[in-house]
């Protein structure tokens, strides 16, 4: 086996690989000699099929997974032992055609192109400049979360007149060109949230309306999109575009949650039997809550805007030709080249991200380790049980549990993420001793869409 490296660009690179008989034939033959013995073809008893048959009916197949076992594993190989830093794997190059016979197999030439990481550093430091977004949380804030308690705590009746935060149940049905109930048409039964509709229009048109009323609405009014409406229908996307003109709502039900009042009862609730004495503290409380919870927002987009500015200062480059032709040759389902190219920006961002932050993992030494799985895994299935009133294991008994966790792949993907998560903050913090930077809520759900 021979591997030729030639560089094509400052990324990318052809590897050509040249593979002899003597490479494959010792796995060719071990694989006939174990197909004979257990073939069982017409003709011959079990494992007495003559090579020379077993040859000519699969030799073939069993050479072509033989080579590309040996593609693969070389390919592999060569890039670690060369210490090289690809950009998903390499892609065979079938335009460079070298005269392979695979019916009279001789010497075997393949070419392979390469997409290699581009070479950059990254500094942590308090020059970075980056602040610490928190939410300023207001008395408007507060009273906001506490109407969604009142709400979340109330109950829900039925009502004779519609409003303007009512549910309305009822039977969404297609109609006709000429405004009849069309036969075989769309008929479900759905609920429309008149609190959440957009369409003003939509909105006025269904308050003031009474049980068993029949409304002529058009259906993308009162829906939030194609896939919200489909939903309505049962139905899938495809169903939705079929629908033409008004449908008929025919209502069954409204129904009215009724928001229990902010007294003792609702604090008792919230924050458990007198935890709480006024409606002050209640407040103070509440607001404590939310300062807390949208810290854990403030780590996640501080995060983000970290990496974005070191990924600014990396001033990356990647080899685009070679990655769209990489994204093209990889993709689960055929995209064609103007798809590659609509959602090219969006994917070269990510990668960078991606490349930022492997680069920050090894520079620091944040990846997770061996012993740190094994003891999130300890504490994940402690806290499971316990959520269940369940006592933790100890010893082996718990090793065994946890070793079962970190035995599944996706687990330990979930896991390694979740401790290089909390690696990642906790550096970013020490490094860069941020200043906060104080914003109102809109603005901070403004900067978290966008960075």
């Amino acid at each position: 086996m021979n591997i030729e490296r030639e560089d094509t660009g400052l990324l990318t690179a052809t590897l050509k690989l040249k593979i002899e008989p003597a490479d494959y034939d010792p796995g060719v033959e071990h694989a006939l000699k174990a197909q004979r013995k257990s073939a069982s073809w017409p003709g011959f008893r079990p494992g007495q099929v003559p090579m020379s048959i077993v040859r000519k009916r699969i030799g073939k197949n069993v050479l072509m997974k033989e080579v590309e076992r040996l593609i693969g594993e070389s390919l592999n190989g060569y890039i670690q032992q060369n210490g090289l830093r690809p950009l998903g794997q390499p892609l065979a190059n079938h335009d460079v055609v070298d005269g392979n016979n695979w019916d009279e197999p001789g010497e075997f030439t393949f070419h392979y192109e390469l997409g290699l990481q581009p070479q950059f550093d990254v500094e942590l430091n308090e020059k970075l400049g980056v602040e610490y977004p928190v939410v300023d949380i207001s008395e408007e804030l507060v009273t906001k979360e506490i109407t969604d308690m009142q709400r979340r705590f109330g109950k829900v009746e039925d009502v004779t007149v519609s409003e303007e935060n009512d549910m309305l149940l009822g039977d969404l049905i297609e109609l006709d060109e000429t405004g009849a109930i069309k036969p075989g048409g769309f008929m479900n039964r759905t609920t429309i949230s008149l609190e959440y509709l957009k369409n003003e229009v939509a909105r006025k048109l269904l308050v003031g309306r009474t049980p068993s009323e029949e409304i002529s609405v058009d259906p993308h009014t009162i829906s939030d999109g194609h896939d919200d409406l489909a939903r309505m229908l049962n139905t899938d996307h495809e169903g939705v575009h079929q629908i033409q003109g008004n449908m008929l709502f025919r209502i069954a039900e409204i129904k009215r949650m009724i928001a229990v009042p902010v007294d003792q009862v609702l604090f008792d609730r919230v924050f458990g039997q007198g935890a709480v004495a006024d409606e002050a503290a209640f407040r103070e409380k509440v607001k404590n809550g939310l300062d807390s919870s949208l810290r854990r927002d403030s780590d996640r987009v501080f995060k983000r805007l970290v990496m974005k500015t070191l990924q600014e200062k990396a001033n990356i480059e990647l080899p685009h030709t070679f990655l769209k032709r990489w994204i093209q040759a990889t993709s689960q389902k055929p995209v064609t080249t103007e798809e590659v190219e609509a959602g090219f920006d969006g994917y070269v961002a990510g990668l960078k991200r991606e490349l930022v932050e492997q680069r920050v993992i090894e520079k620091y030494g944040l990846e997770a380790k061996g012993e740190e799985m094994d003891a999130f895994a300890k504490r994940y299935v402690t806290d499971q049980l316990g959520q269940y009133g369940m006592p933790a294991p100890e010893g082996a008994e718990l090793q065994q549990m946890a070793g079962r966790l970190l035995g599944d792949r996706e687990q330990i993907k979930r896991i390694r993420d979740t401790i290089v998560e909390q690696k990642l903050m906790v550096h970013f913090k020490n490094m860069l001793s941020p200043k906060e930077g104080r914003l109102s809520f809109d603005e901070f759900v403004n900067l978290a869409r966008t960075v």
